[in-house]
């Protein structure tokens, strides 16, 4: 956000390239669990215990990228092409519906430290532990499609319109179909075993390598300039009258 000479702020698209790629470091933020004890294959690292103070602390940092991310995606539909074409307006719209859905269910009740994680999800509620909302497993699978959504549908948009930048977005969004479609069997799993399934479930590889697709693809949001064009790229507030 700037501020003009005339004393009023305004928007444009350097505010929605930025909330893209700082959402992109803090779904990175995992990576901090190497300075922690336990190992990234551990059962009981602390990314699967939600009362830890790392857990606590990854909470936290998702639900602000999750806000993160619906206002990139907010400044994207009002800041971005001039005339988007119709599959950057779906990339828009699936990236907003990821982040909505990412934030509530990060307000929802449950041990699950990322609310993204639809194997966590699943197993809190067949296992029925406490407090754990029904809610959680469909939207985060809502979650996890939307972004696959929005990556695709980028990855459309600048193939047709000609920018090299499709080829790192295919690649983008090829690894993260892979990793969702693991993670989705790996919930399918748990819920046809009636959650008897492996220990460390709320946060297993599969799990990380879904947060490394969805980093990169915010990455790509905020650093690819294509989709971010647009003449008269500010949204001000009406100046005072003197």
């Amino acid at each position: 956000m700037s501020h003009s000479n005339t004393g009023h702020l305004h928007w444009d698209h350097r505010d929605g390239r930025v909330a893209a790629v700082v959402a992109a470091v803090v779904y990175s933020m995992w990576a901090l669990e190497v300075v922690f004890p336990v190992g990234l294959g551990s059962d009981t690292g602390a990314l699967a215990d939600p009362d830890s103070t790392f857990g606590r602390m990854l909470d936290s940092a998702h639900r602000t990228a999750a806000i993160l991310v619906v206002l990139a995606a907010g400044l994207g539909l009002a800041l971005g092409a001039e005339r988007p074409r119709r599959w950057l307006t779906i990339s828009w719209w699936s990236m907003v519906v990821f982040g909505v859905t990412s934030l509530i269910s990060s307000l929802l009740p449950g041990r699950c430290v990322l609310s993204t994680d639809a194997a966590c999800a699943v197993e809190s509620v067949v296992e029925g532990m406490g407090g754990v909302s029904v809610l959680q497993p469909p939207l985060a699978v809502v979650a996890t499609l939307a972004a696959l959504v929005a990556s695709a549908a980028l990855t459309r948009d600048r193939h047709v319109a000609g920018e090299r930048s499709w080829i790192v977005l295919a690649l983008i969004t090829a690894a993260q179909a892979v990793a969702a479609v693991v993670v989705l069997v790996l919930a399918a799993g748990v819920y046809l075993s009636s959650g008897d399934g492996s220990p460390g479930v709320a946060l297993g590889m599969a799990e990380r390598l879904h947060l490394v697709t969805v980093a990169l693809w915010l990455l790509a949001v905020g650093l690819v300039p294509g989709h971010w064009k647009r003449r008269g790229d500010r949204v001000r507030a009406p100046e005072r009258l003197s």
